[in-house]
């Protein structure tokens, strides 16, 4: 069968149309297509609740984000995975992510998981945003160029509460230290007994440090160890474990005294989650190192507080958020400015524009160092204990640690020696 000339011009222009119609749509589908950021954070077990204020800071800046136009044209998308708080978990989510495509990644929350998956990044052509491990070697002789520790070290943090609380009470002669049975466990101990001693010795006197008590997080009994605690000669205690087992251990040392049986208790970062659980029952005398003392007036001159307070409370209702919000807020945001600033999400250049990277949070102005990924700020060691007012909880003293004046200089590739 033959064709006329007009069904032939007609088919023609049939077909351009729709070969115009399909770029159209593979045109609109790519600018749909969205960036994706792998999330492996605890869901589930003893780190879930810290997990759920880790994942709410980094859904708030997402949506600040997304809600200023996204990143390279794109919106922003969260992919979401449970590293159910070990090691073991952190790695398949890792793993699990970066085998569909996503390199960029906010894990490693605590110590056990980074140490498991920052060696691993390379392999998985991925980078790695971290919101609060401590361990040392993270970013000395385990140092790895796709990680990146976006929090306080535990020189930083337990030398500075040490410090702090040797000066704020000088009649505490004695200290108990409980921390985690584990690499970390043992940094704990070790730079809170220097910063102790150190005030101590600033002052004209002396301070003793008992062994540690090591325990294990993954056991809902503390009674040996609060036993021993009771028994020790100390004025002071320590406390190293975090999230759940440090809300346990407390708990259950109430129920004995354990409270009213030291005149101080310095604890690792939990701040407000102990006072949510513990309410009333919260230790007189609790003072914690925190990322981010929120709706307190020394926080209120950031011009990035109120935001994330506000974003923090319309996604979850609550209006008390714990400091770990911020570790992650921080973290989210430092994976976003880095694309922006290398116009490019691809490792190699989210890598390079994380080195030396300076750029604000809700805390101020932060900044990575280039030689060993360490991030420097703000933060605060606060008091924080039962109030009259609403909600009960909060903040009821805090002293500003300013990072940078406390850390150790870089020394990426070899063990740092106090």
């Amino acid at each position: 069968m033959t064709l006329s000339r007009r069904s032939v011009l007609k088919t023609a222009a049939l077909g351009a149309v729709t070969s115009a119609g399909l770029a159209g749509t593979r045109f609109a589908y790519a600018q749909a297509t969205p960036l994706k950021i792998g999330v492996a954070l605890p869901m589930s077990g003893i780190g879930a609740e810290a997990g759920a204020a880790w994942i709410a800071g980094i859904k708030v800046a997402t949506s600040q984000w997304n809600a200023a136009g996204g990143l390279l044209g794109k919106q922003i998308e969260l992919e979401v995975r449970d590293d159910k708080f070990s090691s073991a978990g952190a790695v398949a989510a890792a793993r699990e992510l970066t085998g569909s495509g996503i390199n960029l990644l906010v894990g490693g929350s605590q110590s056990p998981m980074a140490l498991a998956t920052a060696p691993i990044l390379a392999e998985l052509k991925a980078v790695m945003v971290a919101p609060c491990p401590t361990v040392m070697s993270l970013t000395h002789e385990g140092f790895q160029k796709n990680f990146f520790r976006l929090s306080w070290n535990a020189y930083i943090a337990f030398a500075g509460i040490g410090n702090l609380l040797t000066g704020k009470f000088p009649d505490v002669a004695t200290w108990s230290v409980i921390v985690p049975d584990s690499e970390n466990g043992r940094d704990m101990a070790r730079y809170f007994t220097l910063g102790a001693q150190r005030a101590a010795a600033k002052a004209g006197r002396t301070v003793k440090v008992l062994d540690p008590i090591f325990a294990s997080l993954n056991k809902a009994d503390y009674k040996v160890e609060i036993n021993s605690l009771m028994n020790a000669p100390s004025q002071g205690l320590f406390v190293g474990l975090t999230a759940a087992p440090c809300i346990s251990l407390l708990q259950q040392g109430r129920a004995v005294g354990m409270d009213s049986r030291f005149k101080v208790i310095g604890e690792a970062g939990t701040e407000l989650l102990i006072a949510k659980a513990m309410q009333k029952s919260t230790p007189a005398n609790l003072w914690s190192i925190s990322f981010w003392a929120a709706g307190v007036e020394a926080t209120k001159k950031f011009p990035l507080s109120q935001p994330l307070l506000e974003g923090y409370a319309k996604l979850t209702g609550d209006k008390y958020p714990a400091g770990i919000v911020h570790s992650s807020h921080r973290a989210t945001l430092a994976l976003f400015n880095a694309v922006k600033k290398a116009n490019a999400a691809d490792t190699d250049s989210v890598i390079a524009a994380l080195e030396g990277l300076t750029y604000e949070t809700a805390m101020g102005p932060y900044h990575i160092r280039k030689e060993d990924h360490q991030g420097l700020g703000n933060a605060y060691i606060a008091k924080v204990g039962a109030r009259e007012e609403a909600p009960g909880y909060g903040i009821a003293d805090a002293v500003v640690l300013t990072e940078a004046d406390v850390a150790e200089p870089p020394t990426p590739g070899k063990k740092f020696e106090a």
